[in-house]
């Protein structure tokens, strides 16, 4: 008689993360996610903005107002961001 032996082998699957972009701020503005998984920045206000990576790895240039913008977070650590446009409003991405 053949024995069969069913093994799991659970795949994480990426998840989606929102940062929403309201009154110049970022929110959450510390955001913690997995490996490939995606961030969608959206955008609530009035006026254009950017996320934009300290380090240059990514930038959204322009998301406009109603507008969104993603990517896909590939290299972990501590990933610190700004606004272009407005350089006081900042937030992180930290991928583990």
């Amino acid at each position: 008689m053949l024995a069969i032996v069913a093994t799991s082998c659970a795949r994480r699957v990426p998840r989606s993360h929102e940062v929403v972009i309201r009154n110049l701020a970022f929110e959450p503005a510390v955001l913690t996610v997995a490996q490939g998984d995606t961030v969608v920045w959206r955008n609530t206000d009035f006026v254009p903005h950017t996320a934009t990576a300290r380090e240059g790895t990514w930038d959204s240039k322009t998301i406009a107002a109603s507008g969104e913008w993603r990517v896909v977070a590939r290299a972990p650590g501590r990933h610190a961001y700004y606004c272009v446009f407005h350089p006081n409003m900042t937030g992180e991405i930290d991928v583990r």
